[in-house]
């Protein structure tokens, strides 16, 4: 009896033991939230471009750069496939910059059999429809004609749609854009005679430059950007010293490939500030490298065309190829009170016009090319900025590669409210 009555609670244990278990397995289920591909920075939106065209008649609409999408007829059909009279509201952001392209949270990394690249835009866009609030899409057998402005010259770019859902990039077809037909007066002939080079070197042997205020190098000659940026690269074995000529100094760079010497006088402060415009223009251009660029962008340089058969974001894009890549272990020394997972931190080469996105905790395959300006922005949470500029990678130029390399940020005064302030400030690093 007894072994029974033993028998009969054991089962109803085990019974509510597995009933229990159920209950729980059902209503302890963790729901995760899909996080969005695109993830824009708070605060920095672009602005969104609204147009109105005609659902049933062929209909254009005019950015405001210069390019344009054309539509046929009959191009819209609603959720249900149904055909869409009346007005459609069409909205169009563009990303050109490399502040754009950082502002927008698009991701800039593509996949090919397995290998992971950087793409360097030649302008993105995303496009969208709507009717009165409710979406609608391109109909089938429809295509939309864009005619997209972009200041990349190089004749052929990648195109490539983005699946918003998975984050990966979709090659679509390679095509050359056409360029812009402009009046244009012919060029006048540069009168620069001398240029400006923004290097640190140490004079205290020179007793007649102590205590002047020195902000740069002014060289006897003009110098190319090819041999500025050798000089950036090379910027620990730069020596100075008196030149043969009177009045000069001599910057001597020695390294395995050889040396250049470079006649020089000090660049000061007050000299830089009684500068005519013109010369300010010129030593911003110098130091700066981005007021050609940020010009040329608002003139455009090429249409580039292509039918779309849906809605969406799209890229122009060509795969970031290094020809010398310097890989290192990085390390982001950044406040010990911020969380780091929500600080964008990105490495920015003006050169390449290629921006990457790092884990501000840390990079294992972290690299760039040492023979070009660099620099990296950390946008904190509250959107103030934190940076290394091109000068903060002197260390790692000089370093083998796979090395581990800390990244010293400091702080800045700045707190971004569009993307035109990160193109400012990336202007003074460079």
């Amino acid at each position: 009896m007894k072994a029974s009555w033993i028998l009969s609670l054991s089962a109803l244990l085990f019974i509510g033991c597995n009933a229990n278990q159920e209950i729980i397995s059902e209503t302890d289920q963790v729901v995760e939230e899909a996080v969005p591909v695109i993830q824009p920075i708070a605060g920095l939106e672009s602005s969104i471009q609204q147009f109105k065209v005609n659902g049933i008649k062929k209909d254009t609409i005019f950015l405001s750069n210069g390019g344009s999408v054309i539509f046929e007829e009959n191009s819209f059909v609603d959720s249900d496939g149904n055909p869409v009279k009346g007005e459609v509201d069409v909205s169009w952001e563009e990303f050109h910059t490399l502040g754009d392209i950082i502002a927008s949270g698009i991701p800039m990394k593509y996949d090919s059999a397995g290998v992971e690249f950087d793409l360097v835009s030649g302008g993105m866009f995303t496009i969208s429809a709507s009717q009165n609030e409710k979406p609608v899409e391109i109909a089938e057998g429809k295509s939309a004609t864009v005619n997209m402005v972009s200041l990349q010259d190089t004749p052929c770019y990648n195109f490539y749609e983005l699946d918003e859902k998975s984050g990966d990039w979709a090659y679509e077809t390679t095509k050359s854009g056409e360029l812009i037909e402009k009046e244009e007066k012919a060029q006048e002939e540069s009168t620069a005679t001398s240029s400006i080079i923004d290097v640190e070197l140490d004079t205290r042997k020179f007793i007649d430059l102590r205590d002047l205020d020195i902000v740069g190098w002014k060289t006897r000659s003009p110098i190319s950007k090819k041999d500025k940026r050798w000089l950036t690269a090379n910027y620990s074995n730069a020596r100075l010293f008196k030149s043969e000529t009177e009045g000069w100094y001599m910057i001597e760079v020695k390294t395995a490939d050889g040396e250049r010497k470079y006649d020089v006088e000090p660049y000061l402060m007050d000299q830089a500030l009684a500068d005519s415009k013109k010369n300010s223009t010129l030593l911003e251009k110098e130091l700066g490298g981005l007021v050609e660029y940020q010009r040329n962008l608002a003139a455009g340089k090429v249409i580039r065309s292509i039918e779309i058969d849906g809605f969406g974001t799209y890229n122009w894009d060509i795969i970031n190829k290094r020809e010398n890549s310097l890989p290192l272990f990085a390390k982001f020394d950044l406040p010990e009170n911020v969380d780091l997972r929500l600080v964008s931190l990105f490495l920015i080469s003006p050169d390449e016009n290629a921006v990457v996105k790092y884990d501000a905790k840390g990079a294992s395959q972290f690299s760039f090319d040492p023979n070009l300006s660099n620099c990296l922005i950390a946008i904190m949470p509250d959107n103030s900025l934190m940076s290394v500029s091109d000068k903060g990678f002197n260390k790692a130029r000089s370093l083998s590669s796979g090395s581990s390399c800390t990244f010293s940020f400091e702080k800045t005064n700045i707190k971004l409210k569009s993307p035109n302030d990160i193109m400012s400030h990336i202007n003074a690093l460079i």
